[in-house]
């Protein structure tokens, strides 16, 4: 019988934390170890679960000074003991089956990850450019990184996930704690490309839940907190770069990687100011320069990337440029190229309604 981990971190999570812990101990037909990670709260959390914990012995409590997130899902795999871990949030839910369902695919010899499918509640809140990605296909993927990593719905959440314990003790797989946005990502960009075997299910074993104050749904693009929000994704990019470079990962994905990196930022740096525009890329660049070379990734990019990398060079060697350093022409082609009419047309309905974005 599969024993499975399942690190919850909370923080202020004294109304919700109960039934998230209910829908795991509910689970039938695996052996399961609740770690609920305290980070710090200011409520009664840290009471609820200990008394959680008293109850059932198979809740273990870790209290540490806040620290977000990241730090708390790594202080539950210091204490983890499963086969197999999950992390669910505090105010989310498993649904009745989802580990045995889970177990019975992670049997299968030799996988070091599992990605399923979650439901949202309530189901009219769910973001217009998330409606379709609830799932991913089914599939069995062997030493693609490629693939799964940008052309299945395999991201961006880390709580949809299941990962073998091994895998992540073996690869020294850690949340980047620097992060305070994408934290998720960084994680599954690097834990994809290690992986040798993926599986990938369509059922939806998770129910994500949202609220009005869901920070990463909500919009977080207007022009006050854009900088803020560009800074934050700059380190994300930074940070997944210098990952894949220190572990020396798949350079066939460096063209993919490039895509990735722009899709994120290009968009957002369009509706800065032109100075801010000029400093935003002249920093962007020397990421690039740091992780490709001297070319910033000219050599290996797409033709539509490349076509950007350009504009984005010229700017950061000084070239004077009047309007935005990447012109509206060339950033509606890189973004019809790399992502497709049909996706181009549901951001900007998706944003228009205001139920934008992941």
């Amino acid at each position: 019988m599969m024993r499975f981990s399942v690190i919850i971190p909370a923080y202020n999570a004294q109304d919700v934390l109960e039934p998230c812990v209910a829908s795991v101990l509910s689970q039938e037909g695996v052996e399961v170890e609740v770690v609920v990670v305290d980070d710090g709260s200011r409520d009664d959390t840290l009471a609820v679960a200990e008394r959680l914990a008293a109850q059932d012995c198979r809740v273990r409590v870790v209290s540490k000074p806040n620290g977000g997130v990241s730090s708390a899902r790594n202080a539950g795999l210091d204490v983890a003991t499963g086969e197999a871990v999950l992390f669910v949030d505090a105010d989310d839910a498993l649904v009745p089956g989802a580990l045995a369902s889970l177990a019975a695919r992670l049997y299968y010899g030799g996988v070091d990850c599992l990605v399923f499918g979650m439901v949202v509640e309530p189901p009219d809140a769910t973001p217009l450019t998330l409606a379709h990605r609830l799932a991913p296909r089914d599939g069995i993927f062997e030493d693609k990184p490629r693939q799964v990593i940008f052309e299945e719905y395999t991201h961006p959440y880390a709580f949809r996930v299941a990962f073998m314990r091994e895998f992540l003790l073996q690869n020294d797989l850690r949340f980047d704690t620097t992060l305070s946005l994408g934290e998720d990502e960084a994680f599954l960009m690097v834990a994809y490309a290690l992986a040798h075997r993926v599986i990938c299910s369509s059922e939806q074993l998770y129910v994500y839940r949202m609220s009005d104050v869901s920070a990463s749904h909500r919009d977080n693009a207007s022009d006050d907190v854009l900088p803020a929000k560009l800074r934050k994704h700059l380190a994300l990019v930074s940070s997944v770069l210098g990952e894949w470079k220190r572990r020396g990962l798949d350079p066939s994905c460096d063209a993919d990687l490039l895509d990735w990196a722009l899709d994120l930022l290009m968009l957002d740096v369009s509706r800065l100011p032109h100075e801010a525009q000029v400093e935003f890329y002249k920093e962007l660049w020397d990421v690039l320069v740091d992780y490709y070379g001297p070319d910033g990734g000219r050599s290996v990019a797409h033709h539509a990337a490349d076509v950007c990398l350009r504009a984005i060079q010229r700017s950061a060697y000084g070239a004077r440029v009047r309007g935005p350093v990447v012109p509206l022409p060339i950033l509606v082609a890189f973004y019809v190229s790399s992502r497709g009419i049909s996706a181009v047309g549901e951001r900007v309905v998706a944003r228009l309604r205001g139920r934008g974005a992941y």
